[in-house]
């Protein structure tokens, strides 16, 4: 579910490629999505995955949603042990990474 979230984020925010990679390391479970979407400003990072945060552009959102999506995916991810990151630049793209702990 969560890595649907991020695709259908990722084409709502201007993506024509999207790379997903699954690979275990070190009794983990790393799911990175990749995208070459608008990317975001760094200052946005740190909020991005609150309840009902949106990024807005001179105080117009210009896509729909409600803000939720990148909050169930962290708590989705959190209920599992796991972790998420975000690097993102401006008008080049945006990566997801996410980790979830494994036993074998």
């Amino acid at each position: 579910m969560s890595s649907k979230i991020l695709c259908e984020n990722s084409v709502k925010y201007g993506a024509s490629e999207i790379k997903i990679d699954v690979k275990t390391t070190q009794n983990k479970l790393e799911i990175i999505v990749a995208d070459n979407g608008n990317g975001m400003e760094h200052k946005e990072l740190k909020n991005i995955f609150e309840k009902f945060y949106r990024i807005q552009s001179n105080n117009i959102h210009n896509s729909k949603g409600l803000g939720l999506g990148l909050f169930f995916v962290k708590k989705i991810i959190e209920k599992y042990n796991g972790k998420t990151e975000i690097t993102s630049e401006l008008n080049i793209g945006t990566t997801f990474k996410i980790s979830i702990p494994y036993e074998d």
